[in-house]
């Protein structure tokens, strides 16, 4: 079983003279910082890091799998090149890291040495964003369910993610096309929040952090659902009601496979959440073409029995839809909530 990794700020370590001797005297390198969501890393890969920014304290901002780490180097140890090798050396207490530069000078060697890496503007943009960010939770999809038919709980929910932010520069592009109005972009959370910065900016870089902070934070949402490709929320399903969704596009066979074949798209989405009345519960729903498949997992298995008896109610509102429920399976799970 891999060890799971806290996130956070970690405390900033010297790295003395034996921690540059391991491994044929490469550069071992600790994380000072770690990412909201941490990849996947697993001990002895090797991975590549992109520098983004040269920090003050002698630390470096690299990219890894899309997410943002800032190492630790030695005091009077540079590296050189816009691109590291590093290899994960290991995960528990913290976070280290081996240089594979593939060069046959030493660590002791570099000492002195100093590279420039030129960046563009937007990876300094960049940089300062995820650098400001403090969680991945975003904005949560607020929609009033309590006095509203299910259409108008549907429509406010798309509305919720589409207006998320994840696809603004997609709607940016719809814009400059035609296809959308100067009025739906301003709705984007980015639009809202640049308004904000531009009135911050008068009164200096403090009263600007909380909107750089939810700007880093939708960033790296995005760039998490690059890396994943999927749609995660978690946020309120109706006031007082907290809920989890994740959407994502199934990959078919032949996406697998790679032979060029097409076939029907299958979307899923996944919710979660724990009902006052019903406890815990889980709802998978997949879409193939007109046809749904939908799962529930109760905690409580008297709420199973409810979704049972009530399943020709959502078969009719589906079909009122145009669309077919293919199969429906109710079972009682006691993780559900977790």
């Amino acid at each position: 079983m891999i060890p799971s990794i806290n996130t956070g700020v970690l405390p900033a370590q010297q790295i003395n003279s034996s921690q540059l001797l391991g491994e044929g005297a490469k550069l071992l390198l600790e994380t000072a910082t770690l990412p909201s969501r941490l990849p996947t890393l697993l001990l002895g890969e090797q991975v590549t890091a992109r520098v983004a920014d040269r920090l003050d304290n002698n630390q470096l901002a690299v990219l890894i799998k899309n997410s943002l780490f800032t190492l630790n180097l030695p005091q009077g140890v540079t590296v050189s090149g816009d691109t590291l090798q590093l290899k994960v050396a290991s995960l528990q207490p913290a976070l280290t890291f081996l240089l594979q530069d593939g060069s046959k000078e030493s660590a002791e060697q570099t000492k002195g040495s100093s590279v420039q890496v030129a960046l563009s503007p937007a990876s300094k943009y960049l940089t300062h964003l995820l650098s400001t960010q403090t969680s991945d939770t975003g904005k949560p999809v607020l929609v009033n369910a309590a006095q509203q038919p299910p259409p108008k709980v549907a429509e406010d929910l798309q509305h919720g993610v589409a207006k998320s932010g994840l696809f603004y520069e997609s709607h940016l592009k719809d814009f400059a096309d035609g296809r959308t109005s100067l009025a739906e972009i301003k709705q984007e959370p980015q639009a809202k929040m640049s308004q904000a910065l531009a009135a911050s900016s008068d009164h200096g870089a403090v009263n600007a952090r909380p909107q750089m902070q939810e700007l880093g934070n939708l960033v790296q949402r995005q760039l998490n659902g690059l890396e994943n490709q999927q749609l995660q929320f978690q946020g309120m399903a109706w006031p007082g009601q907290p809920m989890q969704m994740v959407i994502e596009q199934e990959k078919s066979e032949a996406d697998r496979e790679g032979n060029g074949q097409e076939e029907m798209q299958a979307w899923s989405t996944n919710l979660s959440l724990h009902l006052p009345a019903l406890g815990g519960m889980a709802a998978r729903i997949r879409l193939v073409g007109q046809a749904v498949q939908v799962s529930f997992a109760a905690e409580d298995a008297q709420a199973g029995q409810l979704i049972t008896q009530n399943a020709s109610r959502l078969e009719s509102g589906l079909a009122s839809a145009g669309l077919a429920l293919a199969s429906l399976v109710v079972k009682d799970d006691g993780a559900a909530a977790e």
